[in-house]
């Protein structure tokens, strides 16, 4: 990550270091309300608390999606939301299937993701060069191996391995908001398109 002095080099106003910053964060938002859903459909909590961090967990791919709204444009923009809308709903699928114990589901809702990782790498990669294809390719399939680790141990009751892997993802989530952070912060600096703030 690029520390403070660094970022002065830059000259960013400080609606773009808080987009930045917000970039950043928002994988281990992703990891945190997916570890909130996981826990309350296995704990069988009260439907209301499963609902609440489902919405919580669907406005994630929206406020991502607004952010590269304002540097690669709507249509880039709609398909990530679309995208990510898909990949949180995929995973939460999945979720559901693993308690339920539909390994056929689990299955397939697994093949879907992987699916859909390939066509954000796509399109991420597309609009953005400086997110390069292999390193990005990288942390999206770690990111989720690190996720669907967690469902399955979870699953398994094995909650010391759970914790330990929930851990591991939100550290893992610091690296890839880093890369995401950087590479924009690289095509902020290297394309003649202005934000529109």
């Amino acid at each position: 990550m690029l520390g403070k002095r660094q970022l002065e080099d830059f000259n960013l106003s400080t609606a773009q270091l808080n987009l930045l910053f917000r970039l950043r964060t928002i994988w281990r938002d992703i990891a945190t309300q997916l570890r909130s859903y996981l826990l309350y459909v296995f704990l069988d909590a009260d439907p209301a608390l499963i609902q609440s961090a489902k919405q919580q967990l669907t406005e994630l791919p929206v406020i991502y999606a607004n952010i590269f709204r304002l540097y690669f444009g709507d249509v880039m923009a709609d398909q990530h939301e679309q995208l990510m809308s898909n990949y949180v709903n995929l995973l939460t699928d999945l979720i559901d299937a693993t308690k339920a114990g539909d390994e056929a589901a689990v299955q397939n809702y697994t093949q879907q993701i992987n699916q859909n990782i390939e066509e954000r790498l796509d399109l991420l990669t597309y609009y953005n060069p400086f997110w390069e294809r292999g390193t990005l390719s990288n942390f999206l399939i770690e990111f989720n191996r690190r996720t669907l680790e967690q469902i399955q141990s979870f699953a398994q009751g094995d909650f010391q391995n759970n914790v330990s892997s929930f851990n591991s993802l939100l550290t893992f989530t610091d690296r890839i908001g880093d890369y995401f952070t950087e590479g924009l912060l690289r095509y902020i600096t290297f394309s003649a398109r202005e934000p529109r703030f």
